[in-house]
């Protein structure tokens, strides 16, 4: 149901009610001094309301029910001009006509005032020459008819415009309506639309962002797994080069030591290869007295053939010590390329511990190239000592055939002095070998300490690492749980 069609339900209602209501006023409100007043006239206006109820309850707001009601009503004015015949108000009363027409303009329906003018102008014309004191007060007046006839379709043509605009009017807001009533459904929807695909987003969101905090803590956790795992193994490595060091400063120590003592003995074995070239010179000067010397030159030989066994004991001790550096090198260039194996490890942080590592192993081939120069030396004591032994049995055995070679013994002993002069050259170079590798070995010491104090410092590194570490996961997890909570 439209809203004209609405607006005629309405006015129907009305309009019958105004029907009964003039079949009212001919029953009791016509002046009974009117000559034309009589039952006749109440029956016709009764029929005609009855006649106009009739068609509306059966066609309701129809056009037959439109078209009957308008002539009825107008027919009812007719009676009540005609009941009025002859009374002051019979002139007055044909303004009820305009008034009828202006009320019928209620059905919006501008065809209706076409037989509702028709019916007035012809009864205007009809009773004017049957009856004419029944139209207008005073008698016929064709005149004043045609005026009123005119008057009355002005009227029509007026209303009829204006019913044919407000029902224009009423369509248009009917569509308007109807349109606006499509567009806010489908605001409706589009909102209901709009709040699923909000919320369908929001729970797209919050899976996507349960999945990125998922992926970012299974990352992180990973993450901190390797960090705490590093942590763990630069405290192990830091332990492990604090004990390295610690053995190789104790080593360095103990072979400090041992090369102080080599050198000591050297210096022994230097003063008394000196003397002994000086107990050749005495022989030499004392020649001529070979005979009477032989005794105390077989006691000095044997004096000498002690003092060389215990030169090749001494440098037999020197070469235990120098093999005890060796391995202390070798170990130290071990325990360098294990450092320099963590600190790759570690990275960029690891550098100062690759540089370090490097000198160590520096200073480790150093010292081990030093001690194979200081065996070196030794093997060559050895020989001297070998041939100086040697020497001295040869002696031994000129010294019983002293008086037949008496001649040569000058030239024996002039190599002996030569033989004892090259062995205290040799023994003071290997005094020198000795005191330079004893210089090394307080740099491995001091080295060792530096170490020590490095590793320190990386297993303090660990442990603030390690809190980091934790203080991250801390942040990690609250930062998860703001996101699973958005």
């Amino acid at each position: 149901m439209n809203a004209v069609t609405r607006f005629r339900e309405r006015f129907s209602r009305f309009l019958i009610a105004i029907l009964w209501a003039n079949a009212a006023v001919l029953a009791v409100g016509t002046p009974a001094s009117s000559p034309l007043h009589g039952p006749a006239i109440t029956l016709a206006g009764i029929a005609l309301a009855a006649l106009g109820t009739t068609i509306w309850r059966i066609d309701r707001t129809g056009w037959m029910t439109r078209e009957v009601s308008s002539i009825v009503t107008m027919g009812q004015v007719m009676l009540l001009v005609y009941a009025f015949a002859g009374h002051p108000y019979q002139s007055d009363m044909h303004m009820y006509f305009f008034a009828m027409l202006a009320v019928l303009a209620g059905w919006l329906d501008w065809r209706i005032f076409i037989p509702a003018t028709l019916a007035i102008v012809l009864h205007h014309l009809v009773f004017s020459l049957l009856q004419p004191s029944g139209v207008f007060l005073g008698g016929n007046q064709i005149d004043r008819v045609l005026l009123h006839g005119a008057i009355v379709a002005v009227q029509s043509v007026a209303l009829s415009w204006v019913v044919w605009s407000l029902r224009q009017s009423l369509e248009v807001s009917e569509r308007e309506r109807h349109e606006a009533d499509v567009a806010r459904a489908a605001a409706d929807e589009a909102r209901r639309n709009l709040a699923e695909t909000t919320e369908r987003s929001a729970l797209v969101r919050r899976q996507v962002l349960h999945a990125v905090a998922d992926d970012f803590e299974r990352e992180i956790a990973g993450i901190a797994r390797d960090v705490i795992a590093s942590v763990q193994s630069l405290r192990i490595a830091s332990q492990q080069m604090k004990a390295g060091a610690l053995e190789v400063s104790e080593r360095s120590s103990a072979a400090s030591q041992s090369s102080r003592q080599t050198s000591s003995n050297v210096v022994a074995v230097t003063q008394g290869t000196a003397e002994l070239a000086h107990s050749f010179a005495e022989v030499d000067r004392q020649v001529a007295e070979t005979t009477r010397v032989v005794g105390e030159t077989t006691r000095q030989a044997r004096a000498v053939l002690d003092t060389v066994g215990e030169l090749s004991r001494k440098a037999g001790q020197v070469g235990d010590i120098t093999d005890a550096i060796s391995t202390i090198a070798k170990h130290t260039n071990l325990l360098a390329l294990n450092a320099s194996i963590e600190a790759a490890r570690l990275g960029r942080s690891g550098g100062g511990f690759t540089v370090v590592a490097q000198e160590i192993k520096s200073l480790a081939n150093q010292t081990w190239r030093a001690t194979e120069e200081i065996q070196s030396q030794i093997g060559a004591i050895r020989d001297s000592s070998t041939e100086a032994i040697d020497a001295i049995d040869a002696m031994n055995a000129t010294v019983g055939s002293l008086n037949q070679i008496s001649g040569n013994v000058a030239t024996v002993v002039e190599q002996q002095n030569a033989a004892a002069a090259g062995i205290a050259q040799i023994i003071r170079r290997a005094a020198d070998e000795t005191v330079f590798a004893a210089g090394h070995i307080d740099i491995v010491s001091r080295i060792a300490a530096e170490t020590d104090e490095a590793a320190g410092h990386v297993a303090e590194s660990a442990d603030k690492l390690s809190l980091q570490s934790v203080h991250l996961d801390s942040e990690v997890a609250q930062f998860l749980g703001r996101i699973r909570a958005a």
